[in-house]
């Protein structure tokens, strides 16, 4: 597991027990973190990269989320 996931448990088990956060609630935790400013990450689809003019499939882009990559070790 990441650092940033391990972060997000600790962070989720500190409110809920607080009592901020049920688990069985998703509405409370869209409510808790409605506030908090949103940037949305472009799809791996979504680019304006000019297309190679020979035909040939351009290079896919690296995944930036460590997370995300089961061959991430």
């Amino acid at each position: 597991m990441c650092l940033a996931c391990e972060e997000d448990g600790i962070w989720l088990a500190y409110l809920q027990s607080r009592g901020l956060l049920t688990p069985d609630d998703p509405a409370a935790a869209t409510a808790l973190f409605a506030n908090f400013p949103v940037q949305p990450v472009p799809l791996q689809g979504d680019t304006d990269a000019p297309q190679p003019a020979d035909g040939a499939k351009p290079e896919p882009a690296k995944n930036p989320f460590i997370c995300d990559d089961p061959t991430a070790g």
